[in-house]
């Protein structure tokens, strides 16, 4: 059905050719001269119509991709869930995380750039599309001239109208307009990408931010207790009952953790300003609705069939339109080798009087030429090969998007997996060290054991908590990088 409507608008066009030049004319059809009016013209576009049958095809094979059916690592209970949502980040019930993101996604300028190329994308289609239809010029003149020494003036007035249409024989214009389509398409579909991947960076600098918060609140309250310590091995020390060494020891602890607090306000200061940016607003003043990484939500792990995931990420589809575009230029790679048809047709009236300028007789030409390249230098068949070596190119380009997109997807789910399991275990090393560092300081309290256990308990201690939050904001991560791999592109009205 395509086809025969492409087949369809190519003939109209070809025939409008006569209409634009009895347009021109009108009211005046009995000045156009008989030949034309007789349909002979119209003969010789019927004719060329027949001869743009001989349209050519691209002569190239779509490059295969193997089926998977199911994935590797996918939970047994959700391998074949509904396909994530398009507002997934919601699932961490969080408002000031949704206000960030749809700031963003109103007013991030990777995404106001990717709007303008897709703008232009759609004015190279238009630019493409003028090749298939007839091109239409109007030209008036009125010259008056004399002499000094003669008053009698001489006064000329013409009027002519032309029209010119290059008949798409091997079909090079509409190839031209699909390769335009095709890219337009891979341009909406990259818009999409950054899209997607914007919003998955905001949510992800906004996880770290949160994380970095509570990983300074942590090591606040480790030096707090690193300093009771500290007083503790002061006062044992001034009455004897303790080293210098020790002194020295839980010192050096304290200033450990003094020192490691500038470093994570440093990180959590860059985290904003990079939130700062993909909201389109200056870092200066910006600031940012804090909560407990703890009190945030884990959305649901979902994942789609494979063929589902592929058919809806949009790298893989950006891929495949550049692919279609590559395959339309060899069409007009080919074309090249091949005769081009023109016709061309004006109409001129000419009078001294330009009331009277449509009333005489107007002079008319028709001419159809033919263009056809003889030799240079092999210039035009090293370009078809040329446009086909770039089709395998991005062929295998294809192949290898969709081959990443599989790898990437199963191992997003294999690593949030993964990563509960860490985390459960993390949390009960937390739960034993901070026992450990407990009955530690007690028996150190009551002389039972030496300041050395004591600070070995509290590096332990102070390490898991730490390891704790970050494996925490791994596996949030974690889960905006299996969104984002399954192909989760928020919807386009936000």
């Amino acid at each position: 059905m395509t086809e025969i409507l492409q087949h369809n608008v190519f003939r109209n066009s070809q025939i409008i050719f006569v209409k634009s030049m009895n347009r021109m004319a009108s009211p005046h059809l009995n000045l156009i001269p008989k030949p034309i009016r007789d349909g002979k013209l119209a003969s010789l576009c019927m004719l060329a119509v027949l001869i743009s049958a001989c349209t050519l095809s691209p002569e190239v094979e779509r490059p295969a991709v193997p089926v998977v059916s199911n994935w590797d690592y996918a939970d047994d209970s959700t391998q074949h869930t509904p396909p994530p949502p398009a507002d997934w980040w919601r699932g961490f019930g969080s408002q000031p995380l949704d206000q960030l993101v749809r700031r963003a996604l109103q007013q991030n300028l990777e995404i106001a750039a990717a709007q303008a190329r897709l703008r232009q994308a759609q004015s190279q289609i238009t630019i493409a599309s003028a090749s298939l239809w007839p091109s239409l010029s109007l030209s008036g003149l009125a010259e008056h001239s004399g002499s000094s020494q003669n008053s009698d003036r001489d006064h000329a007035y013409s009027a002519a109208g032309a029209a010119s249409y290059e008949l798409d024989l091997w079909g090079s214009n509409r190839a031209t307009r699909n390769a335009a389509i095709a890219q337009r398409d891979a341009v909406q579909f990259d818009q999409a990408t950054v899209r997607t991947t914007t919003v998955a960076s905001v949510v992800n600098r906004y996880l770290e931010w949160l994380a970095l918060e509570e990983r300074i609140r942590v090591a606040n309250n480790n030096l707090t207790n690193a300093q009771q310590v500290l007083d503790v091995v002061e006062a044992r020390y001034r009455y004897g009952a303790d080293t210098a060494l020790s002194l020295a020891q839980q010192r050096a602890q304290v200033a450990s953790q003094t020192a490691a607090i500038p470093s994570l306000q440093q990180q959590a200061r860059q985290a904003r300003a990079a939130l700062a940016v993909l909201s389109g607003r200056p870092a200066q003043g910006f600031t940012l609705e804090s909560t407990r990484l703890d009190h945030l939500r884990l959305p649901e792990a979902t994942q789609d069939l494979p063929a589902a995931v592929l058919a809806r990420r949009p790298d893989v589809q950006q891929a495949e339109a550049i692919l279609q575009a590559a395959g339309a230029n060899i069409v007009v790679a080919r074309a090249a080798l091949y005769p081009s048809l023109r016709l061309n047709g004006s109409l001129q009236w000419q009078n001294a009087h330009s009331g009277d300028l449509f009333s005489s007789d107007p002079l008319w030409s028709l001419a159809g030429s033919v263009t056809q390249s003889l030799f240079q230098g092999g210039s035009l068949r090293a370009q078809v090969e040329t446009s086909r070596s770039v089709y395998e190119e991005l062929a295998a380009d294809y192949v290898r998007t969709v081959l990443s997109a599989l790898a990437d997807a199963d191992l997003a789910l294999a690593n949030v997996r993964s990563l509960q399991r860490q985390l459960e275990a993390q949390i009960e090393q937390e739960n034993q060290a901070r026992i450990a560092n407990e009955l530690a300081q007690t028996r150190y309290r009551a002389g039972g054991v030496d300041l050395l256990t004591v600070l070995e308990t509290q590096r332990s201690l102070f390490s898991a908590q730490d390891s704790r939050l970050q494996l925490q904001l791994a596996r949030f991560q974690g889960m905006v990088t299996l969104y984002r791999e399954l192909g989760a592109v928020p919807p386009p009205d936000l």
